[in-house]
């Protein structure tokens, strides 16, 4: 027991008493709290950065529109068409220069000769600007006389109109047909005529080496060399001449099966029949019989149709 002067026993203010040992995980004393920090100062104002100016892009101008015209263009030939006979008569010449005995070739396969660029450009003008004419810009013009036609036409032969417009219109898809089929004929007599001469320049440049060989090989002073080498170039020229001729019958052979079929889309050689176009039988027309009456009627009179029954009736 303390007296009022006297300390308190540090022991006793844990709540134990005097001479009892301390417990092992008894909590120490609260430690005292930490200074708080001082706030940190607010940072100056720094006034927003202005955004950055940002180009305009720009304005590309508009795809121009393709013409009817220009869409319905005939196309270039194909690459390569356009001096093929000039390269495969240039590769047989230099053969020429050292075997004289090519020149028969060269002269047979000369019966080839065409303007094959402009076979390619005829195949296309037939389809690209004559079919392509007729087929979506007429079927449109004449669609739409026949539906105008419907609007404010009361009489009764605006039917008869109508149907004469269909029967116009299937006619024009017939000839547009036929103007296909006609450059696809063409097209495939010009697909002839390169086949044939990508051969023969094949041909020219495979052929090349072997006489450039046997021609050095006949200016060899031994006469076994030279004669043996001169006896082979004349048995390979003679199967260089054996197999032009060859291509120029299957030539021959696919231009008469070509003649065939122009003559019958032709009818008879003409580029165009159009007297086949024109009515006969009871679909003729008789121009001198014709008879036209250029006074005006008397009086109106209403376009006879058909009138509703009665109601009931």
């Amino acid at each position: 027991m303390t007296t009022p002067n006297q300390p308190p026993d540090p022991r006793i203010a844990w709540g134990r008493p005097p001479g009892t040992p301390a417990p092992q995980n008894a909590p120490s004393p609260a430690a005292p709290p930490r200074p708080s920090v001082p706030p940190r100062p607010a940072a100056p104002f720094r006034p927003a950065a202005p955004p950055r100016p940002v180009p305009p892009r720009p304005a590309f101008p508009p795809r121009p529109t393709v013409p009817p015209a220009a869409a319905t263009a005939a196309k270039p030939p194909p690459a390569g068409a356009t001096a093929l006979v000039e390269d495969a008569l240039k590769s047989w010449r230099q053969v020429a220069r050292k075997e004289p005995l090519i020149v028969i070739a060269i002269v047979a396969a000369a019966v080839g000769v065409a303007n094959v660029p402009g076979m390619y450009q005829a195949a296309s003008n037939w389809r690209a600007r004559i079919s392509g004419d007729l087929d979506k810009p007429a079927n449109q013009t004449m669609r739409g006389l026949q539906t105008d036609s419907g609007k404010d036409w009361i009489a009764d032969d605006q039917e008869a109109f109508a149907r004469a417009v269909d029967d116009f219109v299937r006619q024009l898809e017939t000839c547009r047909k036929y103007a296909e089929a006609c450059g696809g004929a063409v097209e495939s007599v010009a697909k002839a005529y390169t086949s044939y001469w990508t051969a023969l320049g094949d041909m020219a440049v495979a052929i090349l080496p072997a006489f450039l060989t046997l021609w050095a090989l006949q200016r060899v002073p031994y006469p076994p060399t030279s004669i043996g080498a001169r006896i082979a170039a004349t048995a390979l020229a003679l199967g260089v001449i054996a197999a032009v001729g060859n291509l120029v019958y299957g030539l021959t052979q696919f231009l008469s099966a070509a003649k065939n079929i122009m003559s019958t889309l032709l009818a008879g050689g003409a580029v165009l029949q159009l007297r086949n176009l024109k009515p006969s039988g009871a679909s003729a027309i008789a121009f001198k019989d014709a008879k036209i009456d250029w006074s005006p009627p008397s009086t109106y009179k209403e376009p006879r149709r058909t009138s509703p029954s009665p109601y009931g009736g």
